[in-house]
């Protein structure tokens, strides 16, 4: 009975072994990437490099990956370091995913510009530096989002589909709640003084409760363009929104 169980463990170490060992040019050949396409591939599939990656909306340079075995056997998941490196978006964290398709970001930071995000969407325009902070968050198939993080947008200008200039900054953060999600907007040195919070249930139940004030007379023109949306302005001249409503789910 040991010795068969010895023989198995054995066949099963070299059958692991040799999938983490397979060179990732080769196993690319058999992973569907309709949506997404690597290029220059090199290293294995336990670790490796690709100096592209192209998608319908957007090319990246410079990704690596490296499989963490720690964190994969802790959380009974694949768990793989991932580093971007690339002029328009640089990225270092933890990647998971596990057997129900839950996807988790661990430890990930992010920098990119205004530029790349306007690229990528149709909706708006920025300009400026973006950071986030992403200490957790997992998604799985009908549920809400477990997100605990922070963004900041530096000298950040929004050019459509309103104009809000002159540059400023804003930062948002996103916290767990006892029953989803709550975030924090705020505003400093910006043509827009920006308070309040956004809430979201278990159930996608949201209510938000934002103020938006403007800080000089640059903004007195989007301040009309939102009394059209809101409408009657504050005695202060700022805009509150207050809305609640229900969100479907995503994933």
């Amino acid at each position: 009975m040991k010795l068969r169980n010895l023989i198995l463990l054995g066949i099963a170490s070299f059958a692991v072994t040799a999938i983490w060992k397979t060179p990732a040019r080769f196993a690319y050949q058999y992973a569907p990437h309709d949506k997404v396409q690597l290029q220059g591939l090199s290293g294995t599939i336990w670790k490796g490099e690709a100096k592209e990656l192209i998608s319908k909306t957007f090319t990246l340079n410079n990704l690596a990956w490296s499989i963490n075995l720690l964190e994969s056997l802790k959380s009974f998941s694949l768990k793989t370091d991932i580093a971007v490196q690339d002029p328009e978006l640089t990225m270092n964290g933890l990647v998971g995913i596990n057997l129900a398709k839950t996807i988790s970001l661990d430890n990930t930071q992010i920098e990119t510009t205004g530029a790349f995000i306007s690229k990528i969407q149709k909706i708006a325009k920025f300009s400026g530096d973006l950071k986030g902070n992403i200490k957790h968050f997992s998604l799985a198939k009908g549920e809400l989002p477990v997100l605990d993080a922070s963004y900041q947008w530096k000298q950040g200008i929004l050019t459509a589909p309103i104009k809000i200039q002159p540059a400023g900054d804003y930062a948002l953060s996103i916290t767990p709640s006892d029953k989803g999600l709550s975030a924090k907007i705020s505003s400093k040195d910006a043509p827009l003084m920006l308070s309040g919070t956004a809430n979201i249930d278990d159930k996608w139940q949201y209510v938000t409760d934002i103020k938006i004030k403007p800080a000089n007379a640059s903004a007195k023109g989007t301040m009309n363009i939102l009394r059209m949306a809101v409408g009657k302005l504050e005695s202060d001249g700022s805009a509150v929104i207050k809305q609640k409503g229900q969100l479907k789910p995503f994933y």
